[in-house]
């Protein structure tokens, strides 16, 4: 008999066991140790009173991972993983699962949960929609692999931007902060990204990336990831503005590395138009961003 526990009833042990069998031979599988699974589960900020295990007798067989945010004025669940074992899926656990999650969120009083899956993992897909999930978005991963020309993002704009770096905390506090985004390019979890803010002949923030950049082996440059860009909404030179953003971000283009983005949202279609300009293509992977509005529970006089 299959029954769900609260992450936070579980052992150490029993969370890191549901977690290497719900994600084994998956699109994209993550093995874990107790301790890196610890480390995740704090830098990322899951809430264990939220996330769920499922046992089949005292067996972990699946568990979803949530968290948990104060977005403007209302509470925004993410889902920020689910993982059923191999032998356990299409007997309805990840069904299990998914609605004592959503009860957990109704009890907190969550407004809107939302989750990001594999484009091509069409079930789980289907499962999130009769469960009242929305498709929103698709979210693209995209890259070129060598050196950038020199002009790839077009001309320079004749010093009408400057571009100056910045702490992902200052990103937030921006008016044009965009936190419509997918949970992993929110500022929360950028906190060890770069940064840098677009500034106008006037000194005023037009525009802004966060990004992270990773080093090899030996030191050297091996790869920059791009999280969030965005322009003033409605500004008339927006794309002057991302091209500007784009080409710091990708500096210094003669350098050949892995540029790519991470989870970044298929609507941005003027910033997708200048990466497909700058001969950036899909990497083959892609999700897809769902969200579901909570109904609030009936308040009793």
């Amino acid at each position: 008999m299959i029954t769900i526990k609260s992450m936070s009833e579980c052992t150490f042990a029993e969370v890191t066991k549901a977690w290497n069998r719900g994600f084994e031979g998956y699109f994209l599988p993550v093995s874990m140790t107790e301790e890196s699974l610890v480390q995740r589960l704090g830098a990322e900020g899951y809430v264990m009173s939220l996330s769920v295990v499922a046992f089949d007798g005292t067996e972990p067989v699946g568990l979803v991972a949530s968290g948990l945010r104060t977005i403007g004025n209302q509470r925004v669940a993410w889902n920020g993983g689910t993982g059923v074992a191999t032998e356990y899926r299409r007997k309805g656990v990840g069904r299990l699962l998914i609605h004592a999650t959503l009860e957990r969120y109704q009890e907190v009083g969550v407004d809107v949960a939302t989750l990001e899956a594999l484009s091509q993992n069409e079930k789980a897909i289907a499962l999130y929609e009769q469960l009242g999930y929305q498709l929103d978005d698709r979210l693209l991963f995209w890259q070129r692999m060598d050196a950038l020309p020199e002009q790839a993002f077009g001309e320079p704009t004749d010093g009408r931007y400057q571009v100056r770096a910045a702490l992902v905390q200052e990103i937030a506090g921006l008016p044009i902060y965009r936190s419509d985004v997918p949970w992993q390019n929110q500022w929360l979890s950028l906190r060890d990204a770069q940064a840098l803010v677009v500034e106008d002949q006037d000194g005023q923030a037009v525009g802004y990336a966060m990004y992270k950049i990773v080093l090899n082996d030996d030191g050297k440059l091996g790869a920059i990831v791009l999280r969030q860009c965005a322009a003033q909404p409605g500004h008339p030179d927006a794309k002057n503005i991302l091209r500007t953003a784009l080409a710091s971000v990708y500096a210094p283009h003669e350098v050949e590395c892995r540029r790519s983005t991470f989870n970044l949202r298929a609507s941005d279609e003027m910033l997708f138009a200048l990466l497909a300009e700058a001969g950036f293509e899909s990497s083959g992977t892609e999700q897809v961003y769902m969200s579901k509005q909570m109904e609030k529970e009936a308040v009793v006089e």
